[in-house]
């Protein structure tokens, strides 16, 4: 019988030190596996990164920006209010509310002109027959916003819902009561809302969970039933904005004139009249009174200054 070769040292250590190639198959499995798993790990710190500059969009306010207020011509209309309280902002859809102390009276003139003249005297005495009532006179200005310095964030469970028609026969709670039931329901990609309120040009609807307004803004556009038609409306992410700074200077009111220190005598429909016919008076310097109020002793009031367009 022929005896079995054996292969001698040296084959093995050549063997050893040179292994036989893989063959292209094991090759492009090998290959595969690690782009696979290169792919996986990309993946994972893309989201990681993506969700951080999510965080920092949300937590960081943008950079606050100064801009100028547009100077809008003001005028008294005779527009008062009782009381002290001055709603949330002292300017609220171009008024501006001026607080009369008891005692005095606002006078707003026609004519530019005659206010001027009518401060020339500091001291008017108004005859009332049995003795004279003294009173003082002097301008008035207003506290106007000039600059605002605003900081504005994208909220992460709000949306603005935008679109709405005019002329819908719904109140705002109806209006409001159908945009969360319709945003609301998870086959519209809504989810609870927490919070609405209904803006100028549109609605802000705020949502528990931060995903639910994600989802909403990246649909983008829906179709709602609203007073029993159905309209386009738009879903994008909500600003929402805070004032950081605001810059005031007077703005002097040259029809207007502040009556102070009016005593005690007089009951309020009589002193405006009387105070009314004083300062129409071409010989007192006066001339057409366009508003008059008065604040009797003892008591406070606003005067509202409105827009000369409204």
């Amino acid at each position: 019988m022929d005896s079995a070769t054996v292969p001698s040292s040296e084959d093995s250590a050549l063997a050893n030190q040179f292994p036989e190639p893989m063959s292209a198959t094991e090759d492009t499995v090998l290959h595969s596996g690690s782009q696979f798993r290169f792919l996986q790990e990309e993946q994972a710190r893309l989201k990681m990164r993506l969700q951080e500059l999510k965080r920092e969009l949300r937590n960081c306010p943008q950079d606050k920006v100064p801009f100028p207020v547009p100077e809008v011509p003001l005028v008294f209309r005779g527009q008062t209010q009782q009381g002290t309280e001055v709603p949330k902002s002292l300017v609220s859809n171009l008024r501006i509310y001026y607080p009369l102390p008891g005692g005095s009276a606002l006078v707003n003139f026609d004519d530019p002109k005659v206010a001027y003249r009518v401060l020339q005297q500091k001291e008017h005495k108004i005859d009332l027959e049995e003795f004279w009532l003294r009173v003082q006179v002097q301008p008035l200005e207003l506290p106007v916003v000039t600059t605002i310095q605003v900081s504005s964030r994208m909220s992460g469970r709000r949306v603005l819902v935008t679109g709405l028609p005019g002329g819908l026969k719904l109140s705002e709670e109806e209006l409001l009561d159908k945009l969360e039931i319709f945003f609301g329901k998870t086959k519209n990609g809504g989810g609870d809302v927490e919070s609405r309120e209904l803006l100028h040009g549109g609605v802000m609807l705020g949502f528990v969970k931060d995903e639910v307004a994600q989802n909403l803004c990246r649909i983008g556009q829906f179709t709602v039933p609203l007073g029993g038609q159905e309209f386009p409306l738009k879903v994008s992410p909500y600003m929402s904005g805070e004032i950081q700074k605001a810059e005031l200077r007077p703005q002097p009111m040259p029809q207007s004139v502040l009556v102070l220190n009016i005593p005690d005598v007089l009951d309020g429909p009589e002193l405006h009249d009387i105070l009314e016919i004083h300062f129409q008076k071409p010989t007192r310097g006066g001339g057409e009174v366009e508003a008059l109020t008065v604040v009797p002793p003892g008591q406070r009031g606003l005067a509202i200054f409105t827009s000369e367009s409204c």
